[in-house]
């Protein structure tokens, strides 16, 4: 009776051992076949979340190339380890796109940067097109007295005392245009137009005015930067300017209208220096321009003779000038920026003899503030209140410079295995 007894649970055992194996099987199947679903989309995530982090590496490999005004080689992408696909390879549609850097991390202080560009102590990145159009208004008044006679004391003269009263006003709109270049480079482009009036006002109270509207002296210059901040040392650029004479002179005898060029070519160089100290950004520049030599047909003062001409041969004086400011940003679109311009000419020289009052010392006092508006797109606003003689009375211009890009780092797409 046990013999049979252990005999039929062997038997039961052994059929159940049998018929257990495929069950496991089935079921360890059932489960790698649940899972599997929830595998390919961890896997894919994980392969999603490498392509967002290799994106943001290749935007900030994008933004030290900008900040280096696209010298350096943008550097290569660290490659991550790839994990094992199921299927074969895919690209994910991962772009590096600049539209969010440029809106977000680039606005940050675009208006510092715009303030910073227009003052020449900062250079647009390589392959950077920025067209800026700026209308100046210049306000200038002076009173002349001459004494024709002698005086017997010093409150009493004898003879004939005339009065003279000048008003100059000048509306100058400034296009320029300036370039981004590979190598820490700049070139600019700067051509003036507008109008001027002059009213003159003698002591009989007559007045008379003259105008003119036309082309002003077209100017181009290069810029580079020679040092970037780091430490105590700040940033260096110069640059070299030269201006033309494509405006009408003064010397042009048979027009009756006011000058809008001066007549000479000239030959400027700049030095500017920038330190931050955040908020706050300190520039200074020191510049030079050496006017140019040239002949002129003038009068010759014949009183026999009123029509009589000659050739005069000007040396204008050089110009010795300087600025120094400091730009706030007060938030990520606005920026205020106080600065003191200073500028000495030395005389002008016609047939080797100084022409009296042209010594001039002029000083401005400047506050100016920075608006971006849109990514890219900025209004710059400049007051100026002159305290020389030699300086106009007030100054004011608005300027509406925007950027577009022409070339630079290209778009990639982002391939993951």
């Amino acid at each position: 009776m046990i013999v049979v007894l252990l005999a039929s649970t062997g038997s039961l055992l052994a059929q159940t051992s049998a018929n257990g194996q495929p069950q496991t099987q089935e079921i360890a199947k059932a489960t790698t076949a649940a899972r599997d679903p929830v595998d390919l989309k961890l896997q894919e995530a994980l392969r999603e979340r490498d392509a967002i982090i290799r994106n943001l590496l290749e935007r900030v490999n994008e933004l030290e190339w900008r900040m280096n005004g696209g010298f350096t080689t943008p550097a290569k992408v660290v490659e991550r380890p790839t994990l094992p696909a199921a299927s074969t390879s895919r690209v994910i549609n991962s772009v590096v796109s600049t539209s969010t850097y440029d809106s977000t991390e680039r606005q940050a202080t675009e208006a510092l940067d715009q303030a910073l560009i227009v003052r020449g102590g900062l250079l647009l990145p390589s392959g950077t097109l920025e067209v800026d159009n700026t209308t100046s208004y210049f306000s200038a008044s002076s009173d002349h007295v001459t004494v024709n006679g002698f005086a017997l004391l010093p409150v009493l003269v004898v003879g004939d005392i005339a009065s003279e009263r000048v008003r100059e006003d000048y509306l100058l709109p400034n296009f320029t245009a300036r370039l981004g270049l590979p190598h820490k480079l700049q070139a600019d482009l700067t051509i003036p137009y507008g109008y001027e009036l002059i009213r003159t006002v003698d002591a009989n109270n007559v007045q008379t005015s003259s105008s003119s509207f036309g082309l002003g002296d077209i100017s181009a210059g290069i810029s580079r930067q020679l040092t970037s901040e780091h430490g105590k040392i700040p940033d260096m650029l110069a640059s070299v300017r030269f201006k033309s004479t494509t405006g009408k002179d003064p010397y042009n005898l048979q027009s009756s209208q006011v000058a809008l060029g001066t007549g000479f070519n000239a030959i400027q160089g700049n030095l500017t220096l920038a330190k931050s100290s955040d908020p706050v950004v300190f520039f200074g520049n020191l510049s030079y321009t050496a006017n140019l030599k040239g002949d002129h047909t003038v009068s010759a003062n014949d009183p026999s003779n009123p029509a009589a001409t000659m050739v005069g041969h000007f040396n204008p004086g050089d110009a010795v000038g300087f600025q120094i400011g400091s730009i706030l940003a007060l938030n990520p679109d606005v920026s205020m920026t106080l600065g003191w311009d200073q500028r000495f000419t030395r005389s002008t020289t016609l047939n080797g003899v100084d022409i009296p009052a042209s010594y001039l010392v002029e000083g401005t006092l400047r506050l100016g503030t920075s608006y971006v508006y849109a990514p890219g797109k900025t209004i710059d606003l400049s007051f100026g209140v002159g305290l020389t003689p030699d300086t106009p009375n007030l100054q004011f211009s608005v300027g509406v410079p925007f950027r577009m890009g022409l070339w630079g780092p290209k778009q990639k797409k982002l391939t993951v295995h």
